[in-house]
């Protein structure tokens, strides 16, 4: 009964993984109920190992086993607590693995399936790509945290009261275009400095550090520019996008549906909001959004995420 409990409990979470590509709404749950099944098997083994006096490699990689399972929860439930301390689980339980299953000869049947089921899900946090991968090895802070984006600015006032401060924009603008952005925020900071409620300034140092990965920066001077004249629908796009891309997601909805009282017809603004309400599983209103983006001139093939979400629900 035991044992069949166990394999019960472990197959949960390849069938959760599985049926979260499809979208199945209680795929998160299962995923959860057997990493705490094996969580819970795992501690039991501890135990047993140490009260038994086995080899120090057994218990080694029992401990290793429940701390990935912590880390692989993280992972696949898209929890950032068990970024950091992955980088040192991940790699020392891949090494202390494969040692186990290549120089141990008494083997438990077990713990070696468990093993290889966690050593293949480590492989998506690496590499491979689906839908609703986990989150990867490197933490998110360390790399592009913004991701595809529909960031948008067209009619954001261009005067200067300086004709250094113009200067100063110009020479952000063409680090902005090399993509340097730490020499683009230097020039943006030092123009800032000089006219604090430059719109212009406000809106392109934001994107600057939005691309760094300071998102929480980029939003806090995107509302002090809507502080100052909040009549700019670009505004409240990117700012909308950001607070997507940070998980706000009651925020991105309100952020843009402000947008849209603005300019009703930028297609940004719809397109950010299709991908806000498809990752809360409303894929109808994420393709009205995406149908009503198009007909504003979105040109969705040079967007690969909605793409993907279109063909997959909305035809």
């Amino acid at each position: 009964m035991r044992n069949a409990l166990f394999f019960f409990i472990i197959t949960l979470i390849p069938i959760g993984i599985i049926l979260r590509t499809f979208d199945f709404f209680m795929s998160n749950i299962l995923i959860s109920l057997g990493f705490l099944g094996v969580l819970i098997f795992q501690i039991r083994q501890v135990v047993k190992s140490l009260q038994n006096k086995y080899s120090v490699k057994i218990i080694v990689l029992n401990i290793l086993i429940i701390l990935m399972t912590l880390s692989l929860f993280s992972k696949y439930l898209f929890h950032s607590i068990g970024d950091y301390p992955a980088l040192v689980i991940v790699p020392v339980f891949i090494i202390t693995s494969i040692i186990y299953l290549l120089t141990e000869k008494a083997k438990q049947i077990k713990q070696s399936i468990v093993t290889v089921l966690y050593l293949i899900l480590t492989l998506p946090l690496f590499a491979f790509e689906f839908n609703e991968a986990p989150r990867h090895y490197i933490p998110q802070s360390w790399h592009n945290r913004y991701g595809e984006t529909l960031s948008y600015y067209k009619t954001i006032p261009f005067s200067f009261e300086l004709e250094e401060t113009k200067l100063l924009s110009k020479k952000g603008n063409a680090y902005l275009k090399q993509n340097n952005y730490p020499a683009a925020i230097d020039m943006f900071e030092q123009g800032k400095k000089l006219e604090p409620k430059n719109l212009y300034l406000l809106f392109n140092l934001s994107e600057a550090y939005a691309r760094i990965n300071q998102l929480e920066r980029a939003v806090a001077l995107l509302d002090t520019a809507i502080t100052i004249d909040p009549n700019y629908p670009e505004f409240y796009n990117n700012r909308g996008l950001l607070h997507y891309k940070l998980s706000h997601d009651s925020e991105a909805i309100s952020d843009l549906k402000e947008g849209i009282k603005l300019d009703s017809t930028l297609p940004s603004l719809y397109a950010n909001l299709a991908m806000v309400y498809y990752y809360q599983d409303s894929f109808d209103i994420a393709c009205e959004n995406i149908k009503t983006a198009e007909s504003y001139g979105l040109e969705i093939e040079n967007t690969k995420h909605l793409q993907k979400i279109k063909a997959k629900h909305c035809e």
